[in-house]
């Protein structure tokens, strides 16, 4: 394997449900209600801009982009606040990001999550120090299900780690179709973990767990073979 990338929001941290409340209170100042079931079944996975827009085109609100940059402004300030007072891992993550990184793969994350969020959440669960890399949604001009994302962690990690990385030797870990489909579409390899999403929509990985705990690296080397 020559590297491990992880998506982060409901892969690494219990950040979902969190994301989801930020997302429906500034959503709710604008007139619009986003329920759990709409956010779960069909935006998780895109970044903040494409939500917000995605949200807005369903719901028959026409923004402008001014507007949705103040709708990812205030929904960053809620999120900050509550990933002050409590973020948490999710099973297993902690440990597998560890035991690659100390067994000499290269981490990185590839997420639709603003740097912020994700760097003070790796500092609060104490995995900062392992990751190569981040990709974020500042990153990119175009966020899951696109590629984008996922070919420029490989071009990011094979210039940091003097080498080429090839993206058929790359495992990718994520939670949701969109996340699969911008792995897939990279090239990669892709473990799938049904933290949001059950395993029938997950299918196009090439393994599918339950959580994390029941992962080593060992067996994320063999979705290289």
């Amino acid at each position: 394997m020559d590297a491990l990338i992880f998506d982060f929001d409901g892969v690494v941290v219990d950040s979902e449900p969190i994301h989801l409340r930020c997302f429906q209170q500034v959503l709710a100042g604008v007139g619009v209600r986003l329920t759990t079931q709409e956010y779960y079944g069909k935006y998780l996975g895109y970044d903040d801009h494409d939500c917000f827009l995605a949200v807005a085109a369903d719901k028959g609100l026409s923004v402008s982009e001014s507007q949705v940059a103040e709708m990812i402004a205030a929904k960053t300030d809620l999120v900050r606040r509550a990933f002050a007072e409590a973020v948490c891992p999710l099973p297993g993550a902690v440990e597998l990001i560890r035991s690659a990184a100390l067994a000499g793969i290269p981490v990185g994350v590839c997420s639709g999550a603003l740097r912020e969020e994700i760097e003070m959440a790796s500092k609060t669960i104490g995995v900062s120090e392992y990751f190569r890399l981040i990709v974020s949604a500042q990153d990119v001009s175009r966020g899951k299900p696109d590629p984008e994302g996922y070919r420029l962690a490989i071009q990011r990690l094979s210039a940091a780690c003097g080498r080429r990385v090839e993206a058929c030797r790359c495992v990718a870990v994520e939670d949701s179709p969109a996340g699969i489909d911008a792995a897939v579409g990279a090239g990669m390899k892709v473990l799938a973990v049904t933290n949001s999403y059950p395993s029938d929509r997950l299918r196009q990985a090439g393994r599918v767990v339950a959580s994390l705990t029941e992962v080593t690296v060992a067996q994320l080397e063999e979705l290289c073979c």
